[in-house]
């Protein structure tokens, strides 16, 4: 039976008549008795009787239009929830790193200029992000490339930004001087343990370079790794943007580390990858990125102009 069928039945149960129903629904006689026709073939019993004051029904009929009546306001109430929640509502998953300079701002700009749009922000480390990808919790994510996502999501490369290597103030790490990886390899580490995917990447390294890796303490949360740093007990190595606004006030030092970087791609649930409120609010945010690259706050990153970031980037995954 189809909802178009029981609204139609109902019409004809309410007003008494199949003529006065059919001009109520703007349709031809003959058109609603094909229905109701139809209808009672599918139902397997008589719904209605004419008679010459119009139609009575049946006790099949009769239940039916008891029981279909709240069936159909619960189906009204899900499109309308449905509607809604495709319309409104945008589920992000973004890497703790990436709130000072994209998740913050952007969801700022959507509170501020996009009143019809309820931003949900889940904000975790790469692998609590591909879980909640796993899950279908998001309708969209910021996450390395390194990590697997799955194949419900539809990945793009985003942009590439270079690891700092930081220390405390007495290390003396400059911005603009870059220090090869082989310093890694005599300075203790302050890194959260697998399957952290930044500790990996540069374990690889290291190891690939024919260099020592040394993770002397595991602390699994950015502000324990910085604060363990600040307190000159040893080195860590995260993003330029994890670093923003933290190096001035923070007792800390940092220096690019020369050919490691992390590449973050977007992943968009396919499911909701033709919906307009998700084709909107992922230009937005590609638009934002793209924006705080260009005045030069966000250093040490670079989006993927020439496809050459691409490259690399599923060379990685």
């Amino acid at each position: 039976m189809e909802p178009k069928q029981i609204e139609y039945f109902l019409r004809v149960a309410e007003l008494g008549s199949i003529n006065r129903a059919a001009a109520d629904l703007r349709m031809s006689q003959p058109s609603l008795s094909r229905w109701l026709a139809i209808l009672e073939h599918e139902a397997g019993a008589a719904l209605v009787v004419r008679t010459a004051r119009g139609i009575r029904l049946t006790d099949a009929g009769e239940l039916l239009a008891e029981r279909a009546r709240p069936i159909l306001r619960q189906l009204e109430q899900l499109r309308g929830d449905i509607k809604r929640r495709s319309k409104s509502q945008f589920n992000l998953a973004m890497p703790v790193s990436l709130q000072s300079l994209v998740t913050a701002p952007f969801a700022e700009h959507i509170m501020r200029n996009v009143p019809d749009t309820t931003l949900r922000v889940y904000e975790g480390i790469n692998n609590a992000i591909r879980i909640w990808l796993e899950n279908g919790v998001v309708d969209a994510a910021v996450m390395a490339a390194a990590e697997r996502a799955p194949d419900s999501y539809e990945g793009q490369p985003l942009l590439s930004e270079q690891l700092m290597l930081v220390g405390d103030r007495t290390a003396g790490l400059r911005l603009d001087t870059a220090v090869p990886l082989s310093r890694l390899g005599i300075a203790h580490l302050i890194l959260p343990g697998r399957p952290n995917v930044i500790s990996a990447h540069v374990e690889n390294a290291m190891r690939r370079g024919g260099h020592r890796f040394i993770n002397r303490f595991e602390a699994e949360t950015l502000p324990l790794c910085l604060e363990l740093t600040r307190r000159g007990l040893g080195y860590t190595v995260m993003p330029y943007s994890a670093l923003h606004g933290k190096l001035d006030t923070q007792d800390l030092s940092a220096a690019p580390i020369a050919k490691l970087n992390v590449h973050w791609q977007l992943y968009v649930n396919r499911s909701r990858n033709y919906a307009i409120s998700t084709r909107h609010v992922v230009a937005m945010l590609r638009q934002h990125i793209a924006s705080t690259i260009k005045t030069g706050i966000w250093r040490f990153a670079e989006q993927p102009h020439d496809g050459n970031l691409k490259k690399r980037a599923l060379r990685r995954a």
